[in-house]
């Protein structure tokens, strides 16, 4: 028999597929050929031999893992039984309930069913009607086979845990109770795992003070929260919800740095030189008593100067002086990190709001990225960077966090869609380099950078975890880790392990044996379950969007042309992140011509490249494959 490989099968809503190596490789497998595997299963798959293919393509010969656990879709009855009818038209038109019960009293009811081996599937869950505040959210969340519940016993576990933390354990951490300690995030998190303080010396140099919650202290290896934490490997992140890694009693309450009360942390103590370079530092083991919690938009108004309701003078007095100050460093560092290497792409996030009564989607926004922002972020990416650097030294069994260097292919074929803008560019397919890439984004204009943007971050190696330290290409750091958010990510929850045993001195050769099989284990879990989090936010992320859109078939939108295909042109809309397609059909009448290198599309009266400003109207929304319509406005 000829070799097989195997991969993850994609199937696309046409009913063809393609496996993905690990390799990155695709191979292409015609709908006759997937022999009963469905959407996300691991298979083995054996190559097809052919003359003149342009692709790879294959037979898949066996299912290793179904992945596919929940089917979520619409239950229907009839006088032969139940069946459900999928959301995902990836899957088969309809598949039979198993049961003996009558069901009618759900039909044309949302439901979660479970797939047996028989190719039928069991009724787990009744979501209720489809237009029920929230049930669209949680049908693509059970989809995933994800739960905001937790197990009974891990939910008990937790409670006994999230104790305050006892008058000796105080007493023999690095007490920090009188620094001038600050937190900063979102208005409406719950879960804050991350604190600053900053302090200009009299040498002129800075003490950075950059203090994480102590979940380790909770949460114990191999504890039923532990294997939980694992299972789940991260928090995830909706417009009306939060799936926690960690139960509330730990994300929302005791591990969370709220204000006016003692938290046990994990401080990365820095002295910076007035070139933003760290001189010296200290790791412990400390407690803190957050001073003020601010939001983004809170620190941004008293930068900026300008009104904010909840500020008081008396805020702005205590406060300001400390939020320049970090301003002022946040400047500095950024400049040495653009020095080294750094790329900064300009890929606007989307901010979907919705009615707080009801639950619809209210706007959807380019979500701003502001200086307070900034703030945070160049603070904990120097921690995860020294942080990184000291164990690597130690040769401690450790998850990086890395990001390698693209791929010559990818690069070249990207250096191919530049080629109608006619930028300028050092980049080399062989030699990419972090410089080449900032200094051509550098030069680009403000309505074509976040398009060039969104293709160079396409050529890019996805970031992941290991346990090796080959550095982080997009930051121009030979070392970096996750190390500032353990409430939310299990690296960071391990590696805080890891740094406790080795301040307490508490690692063995046979532990350093344990944690070396443990880590690789670890972030290749960490980054499956990253890569899902990622997939099920970004689904929910385009449902929201064409629910905004539904409501404005008929209105017109000025875009950029984002993507070319042989069937029409993709158009983005800068001011909410909608992207939306325009079919051959529905552009200006002319004879067309796709060049797939250039990713131009050529007509006698009419061209169309990437970053073109274009006029569109709504022309309809698919709520079903989250896909919005757009038309050219008649000549």
């Amino acid at each position: 028999m000829k070799k097989t490989v195997n991969g993850i099968i994609h199937i696309k809503p046409q009913g063809f597929g393609f496996v993905i190596v690990e390799n990155g490789e695709d191979i292409f497998v015609a709908r006759e050929n997937l022999n009963g595997a469905f959407h996300g299963d691991r298979v083995d798959v054996r190559v097809l031999e052919k003359k003149l293919a342009r692709r790879k393509e294959g037979v898949v010969m066996q299912v290793i893992e179904r992945r596919l656990k929940n089917i979520v879709g619409t239950l229907m009855t009839s006088k032969t039984g139940s069946f459900i009818i999928p959301d995902d038209d990836r899957l088969a038109d309809s598949f039979d309930i198993e049961t003996a019960k009558d069901l009618s009293r759900y039909s044309n009811k949302k439901v979660v069913t479970k797939l047996l081996d028989c190719g039928r599937v069991e009724l787990v869950e009744v979501l209720g009607d489809e237009h029920e505040v929230g049930c669209d959210i949680t049908s693509i969340i059970r989809a995933h086979n994800l739960y905001e519940e937790f197990p009974k016993d891990v939910e008990k576990e937790a409670l006994k845990v999230a104790m305050r933390p006892s008058k000796e354990e105080i007493e023999r951490r690095l007490d920090l109770r009188k620094k001038l300690v600050l937190t900063i995030d979102p208005h409406d998190a719950k879960d804050l795992d991350d604190a600053i303080h900053l302090e200009k010396l009299e040498s002129g140099m800075w003490e950075l003070g950059v203090h994480i919650a102590d979940v380790s202290h909770y949460v114990a290896e191999n504890s039923l929260l532990d294997k939980e934490a694992f299972d789940r490997g991260t928090s995830i992140y909706f417009p009306d919800r939060v799936i926690p890694m960690l139960p509330k009693a730990l994300s929302n309450d005791v591990c969370s740095l709220n204000p006016n009360s003692d938290r046990l942390t994990l401080s990365v103590i820095m002295t910076i030189d007035p070139n933003g370079d760290v001189v010296s530092y200290k790791v412990a083991e400390s407690v803190i008593n957050i001073n003020q919690r601010f939001s983004y938009d809170e620190v941004q108004a008293l930068l900026d100067e300008t009104h904010h309701s909840l500020l008081t003078t008396q805020l702005k007095k205590k406060y300001l002086p400390a939020l320049l100050q970090m301003a002022e460093l946040t400047n500095i560092i950024e400049k040495t990190r653009r020095k080294r290497g750094e790329v900064v792409f300009d890929v606007p996030e989307p901010k979907i709001i919705l009615d707080e009564t009801t639950g619809k989607i209210k706007d959807v926004v380019a979500y701003p990225h502001l200086l307070s922002h900034r703030i945070i972020e160049t603070f904990m990416i120097l921690c995860n960077e020294i942080v990184a650097k000291k164990m690597f030294d130690l040769e401690m069994p450790f998850i990086y966090r890395i990001h390698e260097k693209p791929d010559p292919k990818k690069v070249a074929d990207f250096l191919g869609t530049l080629m109608p803008f006619a930028v300028e560019h050092r980049i080399t397919p062989e030699k990419p380099s972090g410089h080449a890439y900032q200094s051509m984004l550098d030069s680009l204009d403000k309505d074509l950078k976040p398009i060039i943007s969104q293709l160079a971050l396409r050529s890019m190696q996805k970031a992941k975890y290991d346990p090796k330290c080959i550095g982080h290409f997009g930051l121009g750091a030979k070392y970096y880790s996750h190390f500032t958010s353990p409430i939310r990510r299990y690296p960071d929850l391990v590696i805080h392990r890891i740094i406790k045993m080795m301040i307490n001195r508490k690692i063995s050769t046979h532990k350093m044996t344990e944690l070396h099989d443990f880590v690789e284990e670890a972030s290749r879990q960490s980054s499956a379950r990253e890569m899902a989090a990622k997939e099920v936010e970004r689904e929910v992320d385009n449902l929201k969007k064409a629910e905004y859109m539904r409501d404005k078939i008929g209105n017109k939108f000025s875009g950029t042309i984002s993507g070319i295909t042989d069937f029409g042109v993709f158009v983005y809309l800068p001011e909410n992140t909608v992207e939306g397609l325009v079919r051959l059909e529905n552009m200006p009448n002319d004879y067309y011509t796709f060049n797939e290198r250039q990713m131009t599309m050529i007509g006698r009266k009419h061209t169309y490249k990437m970053g073109d400003k274009l006029d569109v109207i709504v022309a309809g929304v698919n709520m079903t494959r989250r896909q919005i319509e757009f038309a050219c406005p008649q000549e």
